[in-house]
């Protein structure tokens, strides 16, 4: 195992050449990971997803992955912990929205505004939207009739609200961690 001394063109061709060859192949093996079935077959396009972030981490690492003596392994196991994360991240929200779900009262006068805790990191809209998604078990599908929205165009405006939460400081709601 050396270290990976070629230009970027050099990378830029050999990353074009495995994806050509193994993209397929990743994508199936992130409907595994993702635990995905025949039935999940509309969220191909969170399994995309996967593929497409673990593609681009290892464009900015392509220095550490061209330099190990199996560089598509390499790919195979960050692909393995990029489903693993977002996972873990889907179901941090169906946490969050299940307590939010349970703790919240409505407020006793009717004329007030329905504020959210998480509102302030999210718009009503976007929350809404995942509460479908991960509270109320909307399919992608559904939801993209609803909206008229592309599956991947709904993937990516979940993605968005989800990458808003991340950057967002932690709430605390009726004393519960959210």
């Amino acid at each position: 195992m050396g270290v990976w001394n070629g230009t970027d063109q050099e990378a830029a061709r050999i990353f074009h050449d495995i994806v050509v060859q193994e993209y397929e192949k990743l994508i199936r093996c992130a409907v595994a990971y993702l635990r995905l079935t025949t039935a999940d077959a509309h969220l191909l396009g969170k399994a995309e997803d996967v593929v497409q972030d673990m593609l681009t981490l290892a464009w900015e690492r392509r220095e550490d992955v061209l330099s190990k003596d199996k560089p598509v392994g390499w790919l195979y196991e960050a692909l393995y912990y990029k489903a693993k994360e977002l996972l873990k991240e889907e179901s941090k929200w169906e946490k969050r929205l299940r307590k939010y779900r349970e703790f919240y009262v409505l407020p006793a006068e009717t004329h007030i505004d329905l504020k959210l805790e998480l509102e302030e990191i999210v718009p009503k809209e976007d929350f809404d939207l995942l509460c479908k998604i991960y509270v109320m078990g909307y399919s992608y599908r559904e939801v993209c009739h609803e909206l008229d929205l592309t599956k991947s165009a709904l993937a990516a405006k979940v993605h968005r609200i989800l990458e808003l939460e991340r950057s967002a400081p932690r709430i605390y709601f009726c004393g519960a961690d959210l």
